[in-house]
């Protein structure tokens, strides 16, 4: 069920007072730090504007760990049966809402350190009303002209004056642990409050934190909140007095009281100045009584519409987040998983996680490839050490993220092996990998499994390094081919075993060039996982599907197929997907090969110059351009049979720049000739063939003859030993 309403917010409050409200370790932190943002919120609400949504779980209390509202501190549930809204979304308005219209952080946080944040809400906030005296130089909001509230029935009208118009009138005062202020949350509430807020320069502050009374002393908040506002009401009127009693004609009177009083009352006051009190004190009344019932229906009406999704709709709930959330930080099924984790064990999820992609690990080199072992192993000698998982950039330390497609694979694999003892996956199923399903996993089992699972996932980044030409996660283009080796990995005796990283090698390439995972990634991933473990553990021998994908390499139509590679269906709209140049480009980094223009320079995932690999065109744009086109304009026609993916090699930025305005024939001659062998750059950039293009007319159909032929070529050549490498390396 999924509940959706506005919010007394008064109501709101005692729920966070009665821990009814709490926030999810998500290990979120609260960055609504700014004063300007934060007056932002006070003025939305004192003006009856929208303040948008918050989004609670209605679930039980022993679901998730969690903390109060704006505090670090764990809150401890006793009852377990107690059904709590967790809040998934609104962190930051609630916390500044709760902060500045009551005391209920301050009262359920031992000392200030306890504080979410210190520089955020150490704050007190005050509605400013001016003195009578200068009216004149601002804004009058408040009816002090006339001393008169504008809004005389707030439960049904708005007021005239929008955010921007009350924002000059919202002071914020800072206070620190021991400074003995009379607004400090350490103060015992007393008059010295009255004192100070009656003794402004700038005007009367109404201390809003007293809007929203919490804890034993909740009567006597409320007392003091309206002992204030009257007393505010007092010294405007002697401020009138006092104007008043300084005027010497009547001419000077009738004006003065004109601005405050109807006509029927100035002859009457003027006859008997009794009656200017007696008014004045009517007024006092009145204004006081106005603005005391506006402000409390400002936080009564307060527009915070709350969603409410029950245990059983958590999928939904992400959901509904994300698209509260459009371009701002996702909540997601890890965030759920981390708080449940939480109950199991007083260590931070996250930060156990960065220490296991960070730590320190060894790796058995027996199972690389013969060509990858001098330079695996010159690389931890020349690094001091080498960590896949951070190597790939799984964890970035400067923004303090972990990969969202770390920890989507993470939950995969908890879900897979959860589900699915014994490495037996053919009860595997789709929903094992969907939100449901991760959402309902046992945090006892991902506590435990924790490190298992983050070793798998290096284990796999290490494969993918050593056997795929990946240099960073991001490169990894299906993301569930991740989760299936790191499945598979789980089991140290395979992944020990260099017969199996040869069969994953070679069921990867297959894949990405048959176009396997071009679709439904799921079903796939639980296809593949199903016949690659029978195979591993006996049950089917047969290798016959790894047959069938070895045959469509490079032969997947409309995926990978010769004819759309040259660029030959473009008038039905079919063009190679960009992730193919890639796929192209990772295969042959995983072989290894000579740079194209240094032959001293060797090219591979873990060499000096990794980094630094960008996609070159082999035969540059530049030389097939028309008269008057722009190579960078080619850059963007995807139609272009320069932008084949069989055009494209990595090279390095600095070589790139080196042979930017070389013509065809100089820059063909400038390529290595073992370059021409690594990547099979085919014949036609042989010295006969060269010459050949210099005396030829070069018309455009000529051009493109020769980049077609060039191509064609180099696509028999992949294809061949694409298919060649991966039978071999099954026997």
């Amino acid at each position: 069920m999924i509940e959706k309403n506005g919010s007394d917010f008064k109501e709101i409050v005692r729920k966070i007072e009665n821990e009814d409200i709490l926030l999810p370790d998500f290990q979120r932190e609260f960055k609504w730090k700014d004063e300007d943002k934060q007056k932002g919120v006070v003025c939305s609400v004192l003006s009856r504007m929208p303040i948008g949504s918050i989004l609670l779980l209605q679930s039980k209390s022993d679901e998730y760990a969690c903390k109060r509202i704006g505090s670090k501190l764990d809150a401890t549930i006793s009852d377990s049966d107690k059904v709590i809204d967790f809040l998934l979304d609104g962190q930051q308005r609630l916390t500044v809402l709760a902060n500045v219209f009551s005391n209920v952080i301050y009262e359920q946080t031992e000392k200030l350190t306890d504080l979410i944040s210190q520089q955020g809400l150490k704050k007190r906030f005050f509605l400013r009303i001016p003195k009578w005296i200068n009216i004149d130089k601002e804004n009058d909001l408040f009816g002090l002209k006339r001393f008169s509230f504008p809004i005389q029935n707030p439960d049904s009208e708005d007021p005239t004056f929008l955010t921007g118009d009350i924002k000059p009138f919202i002071e914020c005062l800072n206070f620190t642990a021991n400074d003995k202020t009379p607004y400090n949350p350490n103060s015992n509430l007393s008059t010295d409050l009255d004192t100070f807020c009656l003794s402004n320069e700038t005007g009367y502050l109404i201390p809003l934190f007293l809007l929203c009374p919490t804890g034993d002393d909740a009567n006597l908040i409320g007392d003091r909140f309206e002992i204030i506002i009257e007393d505010i009401a007092k010294k405007i009127k002697d401020e009138i007095s006092l104007s008043y009693g300084a005027l010497k004609t009547d001419a000077e009177k009738k004006s003065f009281l004109n601005e405050i009083f109807d006509e029927s009352k100035i002859d009457k006051i003027i006859l008997d100045s009794n009656k200017l009190n007696t008014e004045l004190d009517s007024k006092s009344r009145s204004w006081a009584r106005n603005i005391k019932s506006y402000l409390n229906t400002c936080i009564s009406q307060a527009r915070l519409n709350k969603i409410i999704v029950t245990e059983t709709n958590r999928a939904r709930a992400i959901d509904i987040y994300e698209n509260l959330n459009r371009g701002g930080v996702s909540l997601n099924t890890f965030d759920l998983i981390m708080a449940k984790v939480a109950k199991e064990s007083k260590q931070n999820f996250f930060k156990r996680l960065v220490n296991n992609i960070k730590i320190s690990k060894k790796y058995n080199l027996d199972v690389v490839p013969e060509k990858m072992v001098n330079i695996i192993t010159t690389f931890i000698n020349s690094h001091n050490g080498y960590n896949a998982s951070y190597q790939v950039g799984a964890y970035d330390s400067n923004k303090n993220e972990i990969s969202t497609k770390y920890t989507d694979a993470f939950l995969n694999v908890a879900a897979l092996c959860s589900y699915n003892k014994d490495f037996d996956f053919n009860a595997a199923k789709n929903d094992h990998m969907k939100r449901d399903c991760i959402l309902n996993l046992d945090s006892a089992y991902i506590n435990n499994q924790c490190e298992n699972i983050c070793n798998a996932l290096d284990r796999a980044f290490f494969f993918f390094q050593t056997r795929c030409g990946i240099r960073t996660i991001n490169e990894i283009n299906y993301t569930l081919m991740l989760t299936l080796v790191a499945t598979i990995f789980m089991n140290d005796d395979w992944f020990n075993d260099k017969k199996v990283h040869n069969l994953l090698e070679s069921w990867y390439w297959c894949s990405i060039f048959s176009g396997e995972f071009d679709s439904d990634q799921n079903p796939q991933t639980i296809k593949n996982l199903k016949l690659i473990t029978n195979y591993l553990l006996g049950k089917n021998t047969n290798l016959s599907w790894l047959d069938d994908l070895r045959n469509s390499v490079l032969n997947a139509n409309n995926f990978s197929d010769k004819a759309l590679l040259l660029m030959e269906k473009t008038a039905y709209d079919r063009i190679p997907k960009i992730p193919l140049r890639h796929f192209i480009c990772q295969y042959f980094l995983s072989k290894t090969y000579t740079d194209m223009f240094d032959e001293n320079l060797t090219v591979n995932v873990f060499s000096e110059v990794s980094d630094k690999l960008e996609a070159h065109h082999i035969i540059p744009l530049g030389s097939q351009k028309k008269v008057g086109e722009i190579a960078d304009e080619l850059r963007g026609d995807d139609k272009n049979i320069c932008n084949s993916p069989l055009n494209f090699v990595y090279i390095t930025k600095q070589s790139n720049i080196t042979i930017s305005s070389d013509d065809l024939p100089d820059y063909a001659r400038k390529i290595t000739n073992q370059a021409k062998s690594d990547l099979k750059i085919p014949s036609e950039f042989s010295e006969a063939k060269l010459d050949e293009y210099i005396k030829a007319n070069k018309t455009e159909n000529e051009k493109l003859g020769f980049v077609k032929e060039f191509l064609s070529n180099r696509f028999d050549a992949i294809q061949g030993d694409i298919k060649s490498h991966t039978k071999v390396l099954i026997g």
